[in-house]
């Protein structure tokens, strides 16, 4: 068994050579991804492939794996190395030792270097003479030398279990787990200690607590270097139950047993050194125990797994043991690798999907935001322009009264008008009189205008107020979200325009510039020219009686109606003003989106088409390599199935499956198909556990497929086996019960496969399997495929595709249509192709009927709530078909009344013996699905459903079967019948 030791080397090579051309394609990907700058905010090779996982990644895939032995003594590594060479090249001899690294060689020869690079001169014993056992000169290691930069003795041997690259290491008795983690040597370790014949020093403990501290993860294989670990009288040391399993003839950990280690074990007594190195090992951590160590300690003894990776070897007598070891050490590299690299692609494709959900919801939501705000400002801006006109009376009429109550106010007390102090002038004082009565006079005027004007405002704004809470929130927010990555310094933003319009209100002001109040201000002067006082006449005074006066004169003066014209006039070009403001704005902010938007759409393209299959398939070969290394390639047995893209095989047990599972084997011919494979396998992978749908166990990518003559590879992908399909379920014949059940397991599947952002495309009979007790799980998730995603190509069986599969734009409601169909067939009770479609001879004619509203005909036996439920589902319009969350309780009611005994022709025959009318029909819970909110389109108006008649179809004596059999297309018919 040891020989085939290099067999797992050679394996690991060819496992790691793949690998790393998976690793040059990722980077390579990556790559590409970076340069065309999809996240320009982050570097995204190196948040995916970040340097820790690189680093990790690389090691594993440029350091060769190499055995390691350490040990209590040199004495017991070179009884473990020359066991496994099965020669005594090293001594059997205490001694302080070198790194000592033997590989294959045609002929011995033993050389001395530094860390492996730089070759010493110095003269060898070993290379005087023919050797077969090195010398113990050579082997030693001088006082001085340096532990951080250790000389290694190299030992070149012609030994077959050498070849392919196989090297072992043998340590120095101090230092070497530090040698080994500062990565001097560059190797992979696989750990072996070599046991001597007594119990661990402290000196072993340390560093074995050492090794366990800077390798946690890696396992390690203690084996004894004596031939047996049993010894005289050691009973008392033993539990009752450790004697009691020495004593049984076999013991089963697991599925492991130890019945060929119990002949080798004295079933009386056992070894007190190996329970004292049980003990010893199993403080340190290796052999990961439960609290109760005594019970299962000897179970460490039978050289199989146990909880953790570490194995025990109780005798070098079974050395043959190290090859399932050192296997599975090389599987953990593989494994490790692969999962890593899985992890990069998998983080890498669901970013790039979620982000291609982000741009796809960008590119048809933005232009609405625009033209919602465009709307919406339209509207404000007219109701505003509505209002002045409006209010225009109503502004006078308030006006006028604020005239009067100031005029009432003056003349009934103390005007706030009125100045304290009095001016009086001399007769040579006349043009500074003249000053002072033209500065008091605006004073007043102006004073009395923003009274006026405070109350005119208030009551335009208290209009305002109920248009800011019309239109202003989501319009607001929407500029907002809009203007976020908009930056323009240099021009008005949309939102801020937004801001003046609805504070043309509070700007309104009555001021003397007004066309009216400059009349009326002229013809007060020409009346204060009139009075001016003449030489002869006294000095006036400007009192309060008369600024009072003025006022009044003022008041008399002003027109409401004039005054509300203006008012109207200055609101209108301010909104005017903000309104084309606020048009400009958005403009420019269309034209920033209109380029952005471009590129966003050629970023989903790429997405799309290129970058998400190219880390698909890469996600695909890193996921196969885990699964080949640890279950290798399943065993196919009878072929169960053939569809268009594969044939699908029985197998036994494989990766853990608790029963039989099936294969799909599938040969890409080209990378398209390459790359929906891909996408079909992560599609499938990533969906969590759902009773539902068929578990996707794992895949296999056989490059032996051909014979290994260049062809494409061959992808295996295993999944659950169930007994049968629901097109075989139908033919042998389900219960109305049964079938109904399948109809809701349906259901909840696609509901499913919805919630998780995925689109089936292909509902059908031949994708409905069943289990031993006939309920439903979807499978065949071939043209499964996020909803981001789609490319809008036409795919799917065509019976069950939706006319809108046919333009290339359709979106999930086309598995709702599919159902519709697949239910007819549940309800039929049969698997006969419906006779709507028997008659056209090619898909071309089948679909263009479908695009003019022809669907399957209403078979006698179906009942009318059933019947309306495909009429729902199969809609031509995708927003009047209903939501999957609406058709459960539909089919849960048929299946309540299946439940009471009710067959469909029975309830017919009672209702029409009740006599009821086709409008009591409405209250039916499948006619409810007429409801918007029960419908995909809620702004869908509900139209009146008119029940159509009954058709009865005679059919022709000549069966279509036998017509198309006869005819010259027979694929053709078979591609239909392909449910």
């Amino acid at each position: 068994m040891v020989s085939k030791l290099r067999l797992e080397f050679r394996k690991y090579y060819r496992y790691r050579k793949k690998l790393r051309c998976i690793l040059k394609e990722t980077q390579r990907t990556l790559d590409a991804i970076a340069a065309e700058n999809f996240f320009p905010d982050e570097n995204i090779k190196e948040v995916l492939l970040t340097p820790f996982i690189l680093s990790r990644i690389s090691h594993i895939l440029e350091d060769p794996p190499a055995i390691v032995i350490l040990g209590q003594d040199s004495r017991a590594k070179a009884t473990l190395v020359n066991t496994l060479l099965s020669s005594a090249i090293l001594p059997i001899c205490s001694g302080s030792w070198r790194w000592i690294r033997i590989s294959y060689g045609e002929r011995n020869h033993v050389s001395l270097t530094l860390n492996l690079e730089y070759e010493v001169v110095e003269r060898l014993q070993s290379n005087e003479k023919i050797w077969h056992t090195l010398s113990v000169e050579d082997l030693t290691r001088s006082e001085n030398e340096d532990l951080n930069c250790p000389t290694v003795l190299e030992v070149k041997v012609d030994k077959a279990l050498l070849k392919d690259d196989v090297q072992i290491f043998v340590t120095p008795n101090h230092g070497a787990t530090k040698v080994l983690s500062n990565g001097i040597l560059k190797v992979l370790p696989v750990f072996f200690y070599a046991l001597g014949d007594e119990p661990l020093s402290e000196e072993n403990l340390e560093e074995l607590r050492d090794l366990k501290e800077t390798y946690p993860d890696c396992p390690v294989l203690f084996v004894s270097s004596t031939k047996n670990v049993l010894i005289d009288s050691t009973d008392t040391e033993l539990t009752e139950s450790e004697q009691h399993r020495l004593q049984e003839p076999t013991y089963q950990n697991g599925t492991s047993s130890i019945e060929n280690d119990v002949e080798d074990i004295d079933i009386e007594k056992m070894n007190l050194l190996g329970v004292t190195w049980l003990n010893q090992i199993a403080s340190l951590g290796f052999l990961r125990m439960e609290e109760s160590v005594e019970v299962d300690q000897l179970s460490w003894l039978d050289g199989k797994d146990y909880g953790g990776s570490s194995h025990f070897i109780n005798s070098r007598q079974k050395i043959d043991q190290v090859l399932e070891f050192t296997e599975g050490c090389l599987q953990n590299y593989l494994v490790t690798v692969s999962n890593l690299l899985n992890d990069v692609h998998t983080t890498s494709l669901r970013k790039f999907i979620l982000s291609a959900f982000d741009m796809a919801r960008e590119l048809q939501i933005t232009p609405r935001r625009i033209q919602y705000a465009r709307r919406k400002e339209n509207e404000l801006y007219n109701s505003l322009m509505k209002l002045v006109s409006e209010k225009q009376e109503e502004v006078t009429n308030l006006i006028q009264n604020v005239i009067d109550d100031m005029k009432t106010d003056l003349n009934e007390k103390e005007s706030k008008y009125h100045e304290e102090s009095t001016t009086s002038f001399d007769r040579g004082d006349r043009n500074e009189w003249c000053d002072t009565v033209r500065a008091a006079t605006l004073k007043v005027q102006r004073l009395l205008l923003s009274t006026l004007s405070e109350e005119v405002a208030k009551q335009l704004v208290t209009s305002l107020d109920c248009m800011r809470e019309t239109f202003v929130g989501t319009l607001h927010r929407c500029l907002l979200s809009l203007e976020k990555s908009y930056d323009q310094d240099t021009s008005l933003l949309a939102s801020d325009a937004l801001k003046q319009i609805l504070s043309a209100a509070y700007n309104v002001e009555l001021t003397d510039n007004s066309t009216s109040l400059v009349q009326s201000f002229l013809e007060r002067l020409r009346q204060l020219m009139r009075t001016l006082p003449l030489p002869w006449s006294s000095s006036p005074v400007l009192d309060a009686s008369w600024r009072r006066r003025v006022a009044i004169d003022i008041l008399n003066s002003l027109n409401s109606a004039r005054l509300s014209r203006a008012i109207a006039t200055q609101f209108r070009d301010k909104v005017k003003s903000s309104h084309d403001s606020f048009q400009s704005a958005l403009q420019s902010l269309e034209n920033h989106y209109s380029g952005k938007l471009e590129r966003t759409e050629e970023h989903r393209v790429a997405i799309r088409r290129l970058h998400a299959p190219r880390l698909a398939r890469l996600a695909l070969e890193s996921t196969s390599m885990s699964d080949v290394v640890k279950y290798g390639i399943p065993r196919q047995g009878k072929e169960i199935g053939r569809g268009q893209y594969g044939v699908v095989f029985s197998c036994d047990k494989w990766g853990g499956a608790p029963g039989p599972c099936a294969v799909k084997s599938v040969v890409p011919p080209d990378d398209k198909h390459w790359n929906d494979l891909a996408m079909e396998f992560y599609s499938t992978r990533s969906i969590p556990d759902h009773k539902r749908i068929v578990k996707l166990r794992g895949s296999v990518v056989d490059d032996s497929y051909g014979g290994g003559c260049g062809l494409s590879a061959a992808v295996l992908l295993v999944t659950d086996r169930l007994s049968r399909d629901l097109y075989c379920g139908i033919r042998a014949g389900l219960t109305w019960l049964e079938r109904i059940q399948i109809a809701i397991d349906v259901v909840e599947g696609i509901r499913y496969l919805h919630s998780q952002g995925l689109v089936h495309r292909d509902i059908k009979l031949k994708n409905v399997l069943l289990d031993t007790e006939n309920r439903a799980k979807l499978t065949d998730l071939g043209f499964c495929i996020p909803e981001a995603m789609m490319s809008g190509s036409i795919v799917g069986t065509p019976v069950h595709m939706a006319p809108e599969l046919l333009s290339g734009h359709y979106d999930s409601s086309v598995d709702v249509y599919a159902f519709g169909v697949l239910f007819w067939y549940i309800c039929a009770g049969n698997v006969r192709l419906p006779f709507a479609f028997e008659q056209f001879h090619n898909k071309k004619q089948l679909w263009t009927n479908v695009r003019k509203g022809l669907r399957p005909e209403r078979l006698d036996h179906f009942d009318a709530e059933c019947w309306t439920l495909m009429e729902q589902c199969w809609a031509g319009e995708p927003s009047r078909r209903p939501l999957l969350g609406a058709i459960l309780p539909v089919l849960e009611s048929i299946r309540h009344r299946a439940e009471q005994g009710k067959s469909e022709k029975e309830l017919d025959f009672f209702k029409s013996r009740e006599g009821r009318s086709s409008s009591s029909l409405t209250k039916s819970p499948a006619l409810s699905l007429t409801e918007p909110f029960n419908q995909r389109g809620v702004t869908a108006e509900t139209r009146a459903l008119k029940k159509r008649p009954r058709r009865f179809v005679k059919h022709p004596v000549l069966h279509m079967t036998n017509f198309f059999h006869a005819s010259t297309c027979p694929n053709l018919y078979i591609q239909m019948r392909e449910f």
